[in-house]
C-alpha cells in the first residue's frame, strides 16, 4: 500500500485522494501483527461526527488526514475529504472552531463529478 499518510499510535493510514476517494486503516495489534483493513470514508463514520461535541484529534483517528485543509470565510478550519457515497462523489466538509471543536459537517455534491470528459469525473 505503500507510505502511510498518517500514523497514530497502533493505526496507518492510506489516504487515496485526490482521485482515489478512500482512506483505509491497517489496525496493528501490541504485537505488530496485522489485525485488520478498514476503509474509513463511509456514511457510518461521517455520522458520528458530530456538531459540538467531536474534536479535532477524535475525527482524525476515526477518518485519517483529510484531502485538504482550508480557512473558510466564517473562520473555521475546514477539513476535505473527498468521498465516495453510493457511487456518487461528494466531498465531505468537517469545520472546526479555534477550540478545535466541530461545529458543521457535511457532504457537498458537486455536479462536475457526474460530467464525462475533460474536467468532469467521467461518472455518467
Amino acid at each position: 500500500m505503500g507510505r502511510p499518510a498518517l500514523v497514530l499510535k497502533d493505526v496507518r493510514y492510506y489516504a487515496r485522494a485526490p482521485e482515489g476517494r478512500h482512506t483505509y486503516a491497517a489496525l496493528f495489534g501490541s504485537d505488530g501483527r496485522l489485525l485488520r483493513i478498514e476503509q474509513r470514508l463511509t456514511k457510518e463514520n461521517f455520522a458520528k461526527v458530530v456538531a459540538g461535541t467531536s474534536g479535532r484529534e477524535q475525527v482524525r483517528e476515526l477518518l485519517g488526514p483529510p484531502w485538504k485543509i482550508y480557512r473558510t470565510r466564517e473562520g473555521f478550519e475546514e477539513w476535505d475529504y473527498r468521498v465516495d457515497v453510493d457511487m456518487r462523489w461528494y466531498d465531505f466538509l468537517v469545520d472546526f472552531s479555534d477550540d478545535g471543536i466541530v461545529r458543521r459537517a457535511y457532504l457537498l455534491h458537486d455536479p462536475v463529478y457526474d460530467t464525462p470528459g475533460p474536467g468532469g469525473g467521467g461518472r455518467a
